[in-house]
């Protein structure tokens, strides 16, 4: 990789893979102006009308753009299929016109989560329409000849406070007393958000195709995981406590069942990396000495 464009960058992923990639990271924003980063509308602009501002030598297109919330693609499949489907596939498409990689940013909800630990290898079968959408454009670049890179991710998580991080939500909430209802069954690969920015530009470095599993290697449930944000921060402050009760994901009266174990394996990206994602608890650790030491 020489230098690359990041299609959708005010995300929070899509922030975290700008910094990383520094001056070779081209972002752009759609309506909220970013510092060095590009306007471009992908609903409306081409991809090559971006590239003609982004200067030469880029060589990959990081696509982070879409409707990410499954329950406002379940409650608008129509609307949110314009989006996640037939815009992911005109960027990509434009990308592998220019003759550059495409990496689309797919979901572990391909998956129906009836039993967790999912390879890449693994048959998908999503029962969500956000995950019908990614693996749709998933099909789609598996039938082309050209080189291309899907990364299939599940929780992004981080120590901010102020953006959709479920740590950070979680140390307002503690800090506030709000009572918590978790969903012992819903399992996830949780992993620190420079962690994945880090593993992406790692992968177009090395000139990676194909389709990869980015996540951590540990599996949490939701409920699981607060349960050790909030031991870390009793290590520091013992007074703290918290007002759990347990569910099941199934309780939780969503627009759409939601699957219950979508928990990732990363052998393949660990082999590749060389080095090992940041443990929760070590995440935790942080946030309960930032906030509550």
């Amino acid at each position: 990789m020489e230098r690359a464009v990041i299609v959708g960058a005010s995300g929070y992923l899509g922030r975290r893979l700008a910094h990383h990639l520094g001056d070779r990271g081209v972002g752009t924003y759609r309506s909220n102006p970013i510092e060095g980063f590009l306007p471009f509308d992908a609903d409306t602009e081409t991809l090559p009308a971006l590239l003609s501002r982004a200067g030469s030598g880029v060589t990959h297109v990081f696509v982070p753009y879409g409707a990410i919330d499954p329950e406002r693609c379940a409650r608008d499949p129509a609307g949110t299929m314009q989006t996640n489907v037939v815009g992911a596939v005109r960027l990509l498409k434009d990308a592998l016109d220019a003759g550059l990689t495409p990496v689309f940013f797919s979901t572990d909800y391909v998956f129906d989560g009836e039993r967790g630990g999912y390879a890449e290898t693994d048959c998908p079968h999503p029962i969500t329409s956000y995950g019908a959408q990614k693996l749709a454009v998933e099909a789609w670049l598996g039938a082309v000849s050209e080189p291309w890179m899907i990364a299939r991710m599940s929780k992004v998580v981080g120590p901010e406070t102020d953006i959709h991080s479920v740590l950070g939500q979680w140390v307002n909430d503690i800090k506030a007393g709000k009572p918590q209802r978790l969903a012992t069954d819903q399992v996830l690969s949780p992993a620190w958000v420079d962690d994945i920015a880090r593993a992406l530009v790692a992968l177009a470095d090395g000139g990676q195709t194909g389709l990869w599993h980015v996540a951590a290697p540990e599996a949490f449930s939701r409920h699981d995981l607060f349960l050790l944000l909030l031991e870390e921060i009793q290590k520091v402050a013992p007074s703290v406590q918290a007002e759990v009760a347990t569910c099941s994901i199934r309780d939780i009266p969503f627009a759409e069942p939601r699957p219950r174990n979508t928990s990732l394996n990363v052998d393949k990206l660990q082999d590749f990396l060389g080095w090992r994602f940041k443990p929760m608890r070590e995440l935790c650790a942080e946030l309960a000495r930032a906030h509550f030491a």
